[in-house]
């Protein structure tokens, strides 16, 4: 891309990571004493999602797009997320956690179909943006470079297509 143009959201959201277990997997072998997996539990986050578009033309106004119409695109599903707990609905606490929910009016829960790691939100929310610049057929014109996701300070995910 020629040209490309980032945006910056924050929202607070809780999540659990249900598949968590540091005893295997990628990297276990740099462990030398008995891992916690912390990460199953119920817990939250201050998340920053920068979003990344670019295009190698610019429009009539000399954009690649108006940040406010990247601004748009996203609002309505951070907003929704904003304050939730997301939780995969193949997690076995999905039900009980659902039903808690309900009752109570005290829980705003944002279901997913995947384990809500940071790598899997990211390229939730980089599907999400793509399908909307499709919708407003745009995507020829306009693409989705990458999305990064920070959970904290110093840990983030990206996802991008080639």
């Amino acid at each position: 891309m020629k040209w490309e143009i980032s945006k910056t959201f924050r929202f607070e959201a809780g999540h659990r990571v249900w598949k968590q277990n540091l005893t295997y997997g990628r990297g276990a072998q740099f462990t030398k004493e008995k891992p916690v997996n912390k990460c199953v539990n119920l817990h939250g986050h201050s998340y920053v999602l920068e979003v990344v578009v670019g295009s190698d033309t610019l429009s009539e106004q000399d954009m690649v797009m108006d940040f406010y119409h990247v601004k748009n695109a996203l609002k309505d599903l951070i907003d929704t997320i904003d304050h939730s707990f997301i939780i995969d609905v193949n997690d076995p606490m999905y039900p009980e956690l659902k039903e808690v929910a309900e009752k109570y009016g005290a829980m705003k829960i944002f279901p997913v179909d995947f384990c809500p790691t940071a790598e899997a939100l990211a390229k939730f929310f980089y599907d999400y943006l793509k399908n909307k610049l499709k919708e407003a057929g745009l995507l020829g014109e306009v693409k989705v470079v990458k999305v990064i996701l920070w959970e904290t300070a110093t840990s983030k995910a990206e996802y991008k297509e080639e």
